[in-house]
């Protein structure tokens, strides 16, 4: 059977302004937030399962952008590019595991993928060389969902509003590249609040001020829908 060489990569980044997250359409679309460091499933664009990974270091950061799943493979194999190690063939002893979900290349042809982990504790860190690693059930269930062509839109949004019963709350998480300020932030938090009564505001700021990822009350509805989510400064991490 052909060995497939799965290899992760360091990259290099630039710095353009952030675009807003728009129209979901796809039977299945993936939406990786690396700050949150959470990856999202969407089914004929509705939210339908929220999975915690673990991302790129800030020496080796996940690349952002728009892109296709481009290579799906069951048993891969495996070689550390950083170190020339030996290719590590399918198995238990494989750190990758038994499923790869390749979604982009570098001008070097170093590919960028999900994959699951033997290493738990790495989920919800930024700690790898710039793929996303997911809990071994989770990435399981996710290869049997996605095909190759499925839309995976990667974004950098450190700070999140959430809607609960018409209560909206915020939550921020830490800058693990140093993309943003804390202006930024603010600006990131009132793109997502048209209409809504900030009878909270103070606690906005708290939540900013501490980037703790727990959430904020601070108000309450007052549109029907929330703006999108904006996807943070996409170009600051373009894939070279």
């Amino acid at each position: 059977m052909r060995r497939i060489l799965i290899a992760l990569v360091l990259l290099t980044v630039i710095q353009i302004p952030a675009l807003a997250l728009r129209n979901l359409n796809e039977n299945y679309e993936l939406v990786l937030n690396v700050a949150a460091k959470k990856l999202v499933l969407y089914t004929n664009g509705e939210a339908t399962k929220e999975y915690p990974v673990g991302v790129g270091a800030s020496l080796t950061p996940t690349p952002l952008g728009v892109f296709k799943v481009v290579r799906r493979i069951y048993n891969p194999a495996w070689v550390n590019p950083y170190r020339q190690s030996k290719v590590i063939a399918p198995g238990e002893k494989n750190p990758i595991g038994q499923h790869w979900l390749g979604f982009a290349m570098n001008k070097k042809t170093q590919e960028y993928g999900f994959h699951a982990t033997s290493d738990l504790s790495s989920i919800g860190r930024a700690s790898t060389h710039g793929c996303i690693r997911l809990h071994p059930d989770d990435m399981k269930e996710l290869f049997n969902l996605v095909m190759v062509g499925t839309t995976v839109h990667v974004i950098y949004n450190p700070i999140e509003v959430k809607e609960f019963q018409n209560k909206l709350f915020v939550r921020a998480y830490p800058d693990i590249y140093g993309y943003m300020t804390e202006e930024e932030y603010l600006k990131f938090a009132k793109n997502q609040l048209s209409g809504a009564n900030l009878v909270k505001e103070e606690n906005l700021y708290k939540a900013i001020a501490s980037k703790d990822a727990k959430d904020y009350f601070i108000g309450w509805t007052g549109a029907d829908v929330l703006n999108e989510q904006e996807t943070g400064p996409t170009e600051k991490g373009k894939l070279q």
